[in-house]
């Protein structure tokens, strides 16, 4: 029996760990959090409990020791002590506090993911933004210091233009500072503070660059490529600037930034390149159309485009025809799918198998066809429509091969034809008509 009994206290030992490991990872974690809840209330009564049990045991021996005091001092004024109310409410809060302490960590988990995701800390173009170089600005005192020295390094570098056309060849440090009446020391020293003046300026006003380049997003090109055609406007503008125009850098560089993108959308947006009145004219539009949207009327007809644009529908159709967007054929037809256009898309240049089956048949019936003309009359048939050859000869052709005149070679060609026609019906070539193109 005692054999039996232990037996079976180690068949429910090993159904039990079955059941165990037979438990899902998340059911365990509740249960935990359960039990950790459980034992933080138990020790939160059991800490009430022992208070209550000295506050009894205190109001115990205070009512003994009053006994024993005089009579005079039972008039004394009693304070009672606020101690049980707070015990009262304290646990009467605490559940509530631990469910809101579980849901404060568990959003605060939801948006560190949700930033996490969002913000890429090694993201170079927004470490660059947020480098000293672009957030700290220029002050009016400075911005003139630096177009003065840029000024003098676009005139050292005409300077050393002209040298290079005079003598055929890029001259030399020593001959370069002899034209400009300086040691080659101070010619260098001009030359490294030109060019640090030239890449503070760019980098003080770069944040204008991506403030411009933002504008234009969802046009055939990516914000990297636009930020980098605008930062070549910005450079092309520094070394253009005159101050004794009167005009703001700010005011010049941004009509050279936004220049140079506009420019390099209509060179590099689209597979086929449009001309730039094509993109005007579909700024126009898009214009419009957003005004109508602003109105309300959220699907303007083409008509109501047309008139707010200042062109025909005409116009506006071409327009719209001219300016779709080409997709790849490697483009995946479904977010969620590798399936791509090439492979749905059906190839018009290749017949499936029941018409190339089809027009085989109806070559081989004409052959056949072609028994009941004489042999003259078959060669004729032949050459005149290239049959089993690529080429269709003319009347004269075929009257140099037959030794005959275009006249008679024409009588031949309608004789076999109408006996062609006469046995149409009887062969049953009919059922052939929907193949011929």
């Amino acid at each position: 029996m005692a054999i039996l009994s232990l037996e079976l206290h180690h068949h429910s030992v090993a159904a039990d760990t079955e059941e165990i490991m037979n438990v899902e990872p998340s059911t365990i974690l509740a249960l935990a959090k359960n039990a950790l809840s459980a034992s933080k209330q138990a020790l939160a009564l059991a800490e009430d409990l022992k208070l209550d049990l000295d506050d009894s045991l205190s109001n115990s021996l205070g009512s003994a020791n009053s006994s024993t005091l005089p009579v005079e001092e039972e008039e004394a004024p009693t304070v009672r002590s606020t101690r049980r109310l707070e015990r009262q409410s304290k646990r009467r809060r605490m559940p509530s506090k631990f469910m809101i302490s579980d849901t404060y960590s568990l959003r605060k988990t939801n948006v560190r993911k949700k930033v996490s995701g969002s913000y890429d800390p090694n993201d170079p173009l927004r470490l660059f933004l947020r480098g000293p170089e672009t957030t700290q600005l220029l002050t009016a005192k400075e911005e003139s210091e630096l177009i003065v020295k840029v000024q003098d390094l676009m005139r050292l570098e005409k300077l050393k233009s002209n040298l290079q056309s005079q003598f055929g060849r890029e001259p030399t440090l020593v001959e370069w500072a002899e034209a400009i009446g300086l040691s080659c020391s101070a010619l260098q020293a001009e030359l490294h503070n030109g060019n640090r003046s030239r890449e503070k300026l760019v980098y003080a006003n770069f944040r204008m660059v991506f403030h411009v380049a933002k504008q234009y997003q969802g046009r055939g090109m990516n914000l990297q490529d636009l930020l980098q055609e605008g930062s070549m406007g910005l450079i092309k503008s520094v070394e253009k600037f005159k101050p004794q125009v009167g005009c703001l850098f700010a005011t010049y560089s941004y009509w050279w930034i936004r220049q140079t993108i506009t420019k390099s959308i209509v060179q590099h947006s689209r597979t086929i390149r449009l001309p730039e009145n094509a993109y005007s004219l579909l700024g126009k539009v898009v214009k419009a159309k957003r005004s109508y949207i602003q109105e309300g009327n959220h699907c303007p007809s083409k008509e109501e485009l047309a008139t707010r644009a200042g062109i025909t529908v005409q116009k506006l159709d071409k327009l719209l025809f001219t300016t779709r967007t080409p997709l790849s054929m490697q483009q995946p037809v479904w977010t969620d799918q590798d399936t791509t256009f090439q492979e749905v898309t059906p190839d018009t240049g290749i017949e499936i198998p029941d018409v190339s089956v089809a027009k085989q048949l109806m070559r081989q019936h004409v052959r056949n066809l072609l028994c009941v003309l004489s042999p003259k009359e078959r060669k004729i048939i032949k050459l005149r429509f290239g049959i089993e050859e690529s080429k269709e000869n003319s009347l004269s052709e075929i009257g140099n091969i037959f030794g005959l005149s275009k006249e008679r070679v024409r009588q031949l060609e309608s004789r076999a034809l109408y006996k062609l026609k006469q046995c149409l019906v009887k062969q049953g070539l009919g059922a052939y008509a929907d193949l011929l193109v």
